[in-house]
């Protein structure tokens, strides 16, 4: 297995050693997740980042660039799958902490007028370590946290080793033709993106991954100060995603990015698990005066969001049909383009928070840092 992924790495390098070569270099950031025990999981506990390598062209005049990615973290999971059956639980879910690490390498190659189109091609490779909950013996709305020898002594057919390694390779394509000034945004964006994870590269999964989305954009007023400060704005933006998750034993990172539960807002990851899901989130914002400086500002945000799972449960004959809705609001306060926090709460129209079960008002802090 490690002989695979060595020689795999090793080929794609020596294929573009010739553009590293003569290339200029820039930071990267992609995403950062936080610990639910830790600062109510706004302190980041884990950071994806890395260099943007511009390199010689692939083609003429259209710009090649070459990713590379690293992570490390630690967070926490909530099963909600029965070790052993693989049907979906409502209550008493597996809890437990785990270290992750992941990498990836990649080439995008831009083209077409302005460059708005772009097509990635890379690989991925992951480690995570499963450990014991940080607050074993702690008493939640879900029922009392154990350790995992105890979670999984009655067997554990279903997930396999919670400690393990992973390799998948990507394609994706990817149309931006959205101007995003914070206070002002119009356009609309595509991407679709290909996963795939076959048992030889794995020594836990074996899976395809399918995600599609389209985001538009519509600024409906704009009111500027005269050194092109915002004063206020309102603007609507509608993201409609989707994705399909296939295969004998689908990694739980990728359950991690597809499950219906994580596309509407007031539900949580790993909760609702049909192989296939489409959502929609409507947001109509409302983005307060930059009163110090550009990219420094308030906002307000109205948002609906509703979405459908169905199919399997993942990679079981275990049919699953969930429809989920929301409607709520955030309040936040942005600076600059890396740093957004506020508060969220959202009304359960349809469907159940797992981890608040008795609540149809579900608030939680939210927070995003962008590079």
């Amino acid at each position: 297995m490690v002989r695979r992924k060595t020689i795999c790495i090793s080929i794609f390098l020596l294929f573009m050693l010739p553009s590293l070569l003569f290339a200029s270099f820039s930071f990267a950031f992609d995403s950062w997740e936080g610990h639910p025990r830790i600062g109510a999981g706004l302190i980041p506990t884990g950071v994806r980042a890395g260099t943007t390598v511009v390199g010689d062209p692939l083609l003429a005049e259209w710009e090649t660039s070459i990713l590379m990615l690293g992570k490390v973290g630690y967070h926490e999971r909530m099963l909600w799958q029965d070790p052993v059956t693989g049907s979906v639980r409502t209550t008493g879910p597996i809890i437990y902490d785990y270290l992750a690490f992941d990498w990836t390498l990649g080439v995008q190659q831009g083209f077409g007028f302005e460059q708005k189109h772009s097509l990635f091609l890379g690989y991925r490779g992951s480690f995570e370590q499963a450990f014991d909950s940080m607050i074993v013996g702690d008493t939640l709305s879900t029922g009392t946290v154990q350790s995992l020898s105890t979670y999984l002594s009655a067997g554990n057919t279903y997930y396999g080793s919670l400690t393990s390694f992973g390799t998948c390779l990507g394609l994706s394509y990817r149309y931006d033709s959205l101007f995003d000034s914070l206070s002002v945004i119009d356009g609309y964006r595509l991407s679709t993106v290909l996963w795939f994870g076959p048992k030889l590269l794995n020594s836990n999964a074996s899976y395809t991954l399918v995600e599609a989305e389209a985001l538009g954009a519509k600024t409906l007023a704009s009111v500027r100060e005269k050194d092109d400060r915002n004063l206020y704005s309102i603007v609507l933006v509608d993201r409609l995603s989707a994705s399909a998750a296939f295969g004998t034993n689908i990694a739980l990172p990728v359950q991690q990015v597809s499950s219906l539960g994580r596309k509407v807002r007031g539900f949580g990851t790993f909760e609702y698990l049909g192989d296939i899901s489409i959502a929609n989130q409507l947001d109509l914002r409302f983005n307060g005066p930059e009163s110090f400086t550009k990219g420094i500002f308030p906002h307000f945000i109205c948002f609906y969001d509703i979405g459908y799972g169905f199919g399997d449960a993942y990679y079981t004959a275990v049919a699953v049909s969930d429809l989920l809705s929301s409607v709520g609001v955030r309040v936040s306060f942005s600076l600059l383009e890396y740093f957004d926090i506020g508060y969220q709460m959202a009304y359960l129209v349809s469907g159940t928070s797992r981890t608040q079960p008795a609540n149809v008002m579900v608030g939680e802090l939210v927070g995003r840092i962008t590079f």
